[in-house]
C-alpha cells in the first residue's frame, strides 16, 4: 500500500505547477511569526512557538537548555529535550540535524550551538513528522543562526564550584560572497558526587558562499569528544563506570530557490567500561542522509512543499554483528489560505519505507484561524519512532540490551489559543492528547539494572498555560504551567518519570541599562520510578539567579542554580546537583 502511495506522490509532484521565480511565500507559521515578532520577542502561534535573539538575550542563558526550559511543555537538559513528556524530538541547526546517533532517545548535541549564536528558534510541538521524518513524535525544533557582514565573534570563560571550568571562542568573517567561521571550546567539572566528573572538548568550522538571497551553498564540520564517570543510582552505585564518546558531524546544504538540498553525515562512538563488573563495550553508529525539497505555488490553492529523503544507518559493536538499515521517504505538505489569510489549512503526508521495520504513513493536518490579536489552532499528526541502535544493543553497568524492540507509533491531537490581551499582557492555553502504541520506555528492575521495552498503549493527556506581563519598562514576569496525565492504558498505572504538575515563574529586572537580573523558579511534582508505582521521586522546588553587567564589548556575569541548596532527585532516581555557581566574562569581538 505504501509503495503505491509513493507512486501517487511522485505523480503529484510532476504535475504542472508554477514555481516561484524571484519570491518565496513563507509558510503559515513563518508568516504569522513575522507579524507577531513586532509585538513581542517571543510569540506562540497555536502549536508553534517562536523565540528571537532579543528574547534569548534577555534570558542571559549560557546553555540552550536554559532557553528552552522557559517554554511551556518543554523540558531540556544538557543533552536532551522533551515536549509534553516525549523525548523523541528532532532538532535542526540551519537545516542540519544535531541529534546524537549513538544515544538511546535521540539526544541533542547542544554543544554545537550556543545561545549567543542564535537568531531564531521555532518549536513545533507535537508535529513536523510529515516534513521532517520519523522519530519526531514529540515535535521538531528549528534553529537559525546569526549571519554577519563583517568580523564578529566572542570569547567566553567562566569558573565555579565543584571544580567547574569553561572556555569557548568563535570567530566569523565575511568578505565578498564568502562567510567563514571557526569555533572551539572546553568544559570540565569534578562533579558533585563520586564518579561524577566530566571533561569535554569541541571544535568546528563552517563556510558559506552566497550568490544572492535565494542562492547559496554552505558546509559545516564539527567534532566533540567527551569523557565522564557514571555514578549510578543512590541504591545501586557504579563508582567505576566510565563512558567515552566521540561525535563527528558533516553537512553540505545548497539552496537554489525554490529547491533546497541538505546532505549530512553524523557518526558517534560510545565506549563503556566498568572493571568491577567486567564490562568493556563499544558502540559505533553512523547516519548518512539526503533531504531534497522544493516549494511550489499552486495558484489560488496556496503553496506546496514537497520532496524526498534517504537515510542509511550503520552500527557496529563489541557484542553484536554489524547492522545496516535504510529509510526512503517522499513527502508533500499543502497550505491553503482563505478569508484574506485569517483562515489557513495545512495538510501533509509522508510515506516511509524502512528496511528493518514496518513501512509507515505519517499524515498531518492543521486548521488555524486568526482574528486581530487572537489565534486558534486545532491539529492532528502521526509519527513513527524507530528504536535506536543504543536501545537495542548497548550494554553498560546499569543497562541490558534488547534487540527485539519494535517501532512505536504516536497519534497527537492538540487545540491551542494565543492572545494579546493588552499591550502589557499576553497569554496562551493549549490542550493535548497523545496516544503512543508500542511505546518504548526504560524500565528499571529490582536489581537496579534497566532495559528498554515496548508497552502496548500509553497516553499523554493534559494542557499548558503561559502568560507574560510587563508592568514596567524595566520589569517583566513570565509564568508557565503544564498539567499532564501519563498512563499505561493496559495496567492503568502511571508512567515512570512523568510529572503531573510543572510550574515555572521567572522575573526579569533591568534597574539600569548595563545591569540585568533574572530570577527563575521551578516546581515539579513527584514522579513514579517503577512501573508498579511503588517507588517515587519526591516533588521539588528550585530557584536560580542570573545577573550580568555589560560595558562596551565586555560583560561580567554570574549564574547560580539551586540557590537554596535543596536536595532533590531526577525523575530516574539519580541525585541531582546541589547549589552550583559560576562567574565569568564574555568579550565580544
Amino acid at each position: 500500500m505504501i509503495r503505491s502511495l509513493l507512486i501517487c506522490l511522485v505523480v503529484m509532484l510532476i504535475q504542472p505547477i508554477d514555481i516561484f521565480a524571484d519570491e518565496q511565500t513563507p509558510s503559515d507559521d513563518e508568516a504569522q511569526s513575522s507579524i507577531t515578532d513586532r509585538r513581542s520577542p517571543i510569540t506562540e502561534n497555536g502549536d508553534t512557538i517562536v523565540i528571537t535573539a532579543e528574547e534569548i538575550g534577555a534570558m542571559q542563558a549560557h546553555k540552550m537548555a536554559d532557553v528552552l526550559n522557559h517554554v511551556p511543555g518543554v523540558t531540556a537538559g544538557d543533552s536532551s529535550v522533551g515536549i509534553h513528556g516525549v523525548y523523541k524530538v528532532k532538532v535542526f541547526v540551519d537545516g542540519r540535524p544535531i541529534n546524537d546517533p549513538t544515544s538511546s532517545y535521540g539526544a541533542i548535541k547542544w554543544d554545537l550551538i550556543l545561545p549567543d549564536q542564535v537568531e531564531r528558534i521555532e518549536i513545533l510541538r507535537g508535529k513536523g513528522s510529515s516534513r521532517y521524518g520519523q522519530d519526531a513524535s514529540g515535535g521538531v525544533i528549528l534553529i537559525t543562526t546569526k549571519r554577519t557582514r563583517d568580523l564578529t565573534g566572542n570569547v567566553k570563560t567562566y569558573a565555579g564550584n565543584h571544580g567547574t571550568g569553561y572556555g569557548h571562542a568563535n570567530l566569523q568573517m565575511t568578505t565578498g560572497s564568502w562567510t567563514a567561521g571557526v569555533t572551539g571550546g572546553f568544559e570540565a567539572t569534578d562533579g558533585y558526587k563520586v564518579n561524577n566528573d566530566k571533561e569535554r572538548w569541541k571544535a568546528g568550522a563552517s563556510a558559506i558562499y552566497t550568490i544572492d538571497d535565494g542562492k547559496n551553498f554552505s558546509f559545516s564540520a564539527d567534532y566533540i569528544e567527551d569523557e565522564r564517570g557514571s555514578s549510578g543510582q543512590p541504591d545501586y552505585p557504579t563508582p567505576f563506570s566510565r563512558k567515552e564518546t566521540e561525535n563527528t558531524s558533516l553537512s553540505f546544504r545548497a539552496t537554489w530557490r525554490p529547491v533546497a538540498s541538505t546532505t549530512y553525515y553524523n557518526e558517534g562512538r560510545n565506549h563503556n567500561t566498568d572493571p568491577s563488573r567486567s564490562i568493556d563495550k563499544t558502540l559505533r553508529v553512523s547516519k548518512w542522509g539526503e533531504d531534497l525539497s522544493a516549494t511550489f505555488s499552486t495558484g489560488d490553492w496556496g503553496e506546496l512543499n514537497a520532496g524526498g529523503a534517504f537515510q542509511m544507518d550503520r552500527a557496529s559493536g563489541s557484542n553484536f554483528d554489524d547492522q545496516q538499515e535504510e529509510t526512503y521517504s517522499l513527502f508533500a505538505v499543502e497550505t491553503l489560505h482563505r478569508m484574506d489569510g485569517r483562515l489557513s489549512l495545512t495538510a501533509g503526508l509522508r510515506a516511509n519505507i524502512n528496511s528493518a521495520f514496518d513501512d509507515a504513513l505519517n499524515p498531518e493536518i492543521k486548521l488555524s484561524y486568526k482574528w486581530k490579536k487572537w489565534r486558534a489552532t486545532v491539529a492532528y499528526s502521526r509519527s513513527s519512532n524507530t528504536p535506536s541502535f543504543y536501545q537495542r544493543y548497548n550494554e553498560t553497568s546499569s543497562t541490558r540490551p534488547n534487540p527485539s524492540l519494535t517501532m512505536e507509533t504516536s497519534d497527537n491531537y492538540s487545540l491551542s489559543l494565543f492572545g494579546q490581551l493588552y499591550r502589557t499582557l499576553s497569554g496562551s492555553v493549549s490542550i493535548f492528547h497523545n496516544r503512543l502504541t508500542d511505546r518504548i520506555t526504560y524500565v528499571t528492575g529490582d536489581d537496579g539494572i534497566g532495559q528498554y521495552q515496548n508497552f502496548g498503549l500509553v497516553t499523554y493527556t493534559g494542557g499548558d498555560f503561559a502568560a507574560t506581563w510587563t508592568p514596567h519598562d524595566t520589569i517583566k514576569v513570565k509564568t508557565t504551567y503544564t498539567y499532564m496525565e501519563a498512563v499505561d492504558e493496559e495496567t492503568d498505572h502511571w508512567l515512570t518519570s512523568k510529572a503531573r504538575h510543572t510550574v515555572n515563574l521567572d522575573f526579569y529586572w533591568q534597574p539600569i541599562q548595563p545591569v540585568s537580573i533574572v530570577l527563575t523558579n521551578k516546581y515539579v511534582s513527584k514522579v513514579y520510578r517503577n512501573t508498579s508505582n511503588t517507588k517515587t521521586a519526591p516533588e521539588y522546588t528550585l530557584t536560580g539567579l542570573r545577573a550580568e553587567y555589560a560595558f562596551q564589548r565586555f560583560s561580567l556575569f554570574t549564574d547560580i542554580e539551586n540557590l537554596f541548596d535543596k536536595t532533590y532527585y531526577y525523575a530516574d532516581g539519580l541525585l541531582a546537583p546541589p547549589l552550583c555557581w559560576v562567574v565569568g566574562v564574555n568579550w565580544r569581538i
